[in-house]
């Protein structure tokens, strides 16, 4: 049973909004491109694996917590790919979606990997982010008087991601793999009978906090106005007989408001005035902004000029 599904993160919706509005020639741009690739592919690969887990036939009650995200008691900040809870064990999944040939140095906790081009980039040692989310469980469980073992693991979800020896020994395998991972895991390790499960998925549940990593938006530089989502480039919308419509392609846009709201919340915030309405949305008249705006689930605080507004969750 999936208890969190996975969704897209924030920062990849707020990098999808930024790169739609940010001119071509703005110093950033290609940066911003390349950090929302990154994203991506690392969704696409955590999505691939989520559909692994659904060939394998599992005969005992079983638990998904997708992309689950906590803070520990120092401020720190967790977040798994994967928690999968069984009676037998614990299992937390670091995904990566990595191509090219994989380096380990344990010594000096450092993974690289090298490049068709062979050109060699480090990346971020997986191995010790999951003993930090070991750790953080070990004590949730012992808390809780659990008896239940934590094991950790980085699947690959491409097979591109060629391993060398350095990984000899470490949890480390491709996602074809996992299958036969589970079954060795499952043979090593006693169902707890008296393990209630649920119980414990819950409270991992109500410790879910969602982690919101800051972009810096250069916001007088992205292009304002209701877009074409056809057109991009920043091919701005008219507003004509209470239709938004393209004037190069013609389309007639009924998700232009709602859509161009989720972007104001996404690079701007929550807070909405009539100013900063019209402002982003590219609108002049004061009296139009207030109709459109009507519209919307918005929450209004205040009267008149001291007049503020609340994006709805």
């Amino acid at each position: 049973m999936i208890l969190l599904e996975r969704q897209t993160s924030e920062t990849q919706k707020m990098l999808e909004a930024l790169v739609q509005r940010l001119p071509i020639s703005n110093s950033k741009y290609t940066l911003y491109c390349e950090h929302l690739r990154r994203l991506q592919a690392g969704f696409a690969g955590e999505q691939f694996v989520d559909a692994k887990w659904l060939e394998l036939d599992l005969p005992f009650p079983h638990y998904f917590l997708h992309d689950f995200q906590t803070m520990n008691d120092f401020g720190s900040t967790h977040q798994m790919d994967t928690v999968f809870l069984c009676p037998h064990f614990l299992l937390i999944l670091e995904i990566k979606n990595i191509t090219g040939k994989l380096s380990y140095d344990a010594s000096f906790a450092q993974l690289t990997r090298t490049t068709t081009d062979d050109t060699v980039e480090g990346m971020t040692d997986p191995f010790l982010q999951l003993e930090r989310h070991v750790v953080w469980m070990k004590k949730l469980l012992q808390k809780e008087r659990i008896d239940l073992p934590v094991l950790h693991a980085v699947v690959l979800a491409t097979k591109n991601g060629i391993l060398t020896k350095g990984f000899d020994g470490l949890p480390i395998f491709h996602v074809a793999g996992l299958r036969f991972y589970l079954q060795k895991w499952m043979e090593r390790h006693q169902p707890r009978v008296r393990v209630d499960l649920l119980r414990f998925a819950n409270l991992l549940l109500s410790l879910q906090t969602k982690l919101k990593k800051e972009v810096e938006v250069p916001f007088k530089e992205i292009v304002k106005g209701v877009l074409c989502p056809q057109c991009g480039s920043g091919q701005r919308l008219k507003y004509h007989y209470k239709k938004w419509i393209c004037p190069r392609c013609g389309l007639v846009d009924r998700d232009a408001l709602i859509r161009s709201l989720e972007e104001y919340r996404l690079l701007v915030g929550q807070q909405v005035t009539n100013r900063s309405f019209r402002e982003f949305f590219g609108i002049d008249s004061p009296d139009l902004a207030y109709k459109l705006m009507q519209q919307l689930p918005l929450k209004a605080e205040g009267v008149k000029k001291h007049r503020k507004y609340w994006i709805k969750e």
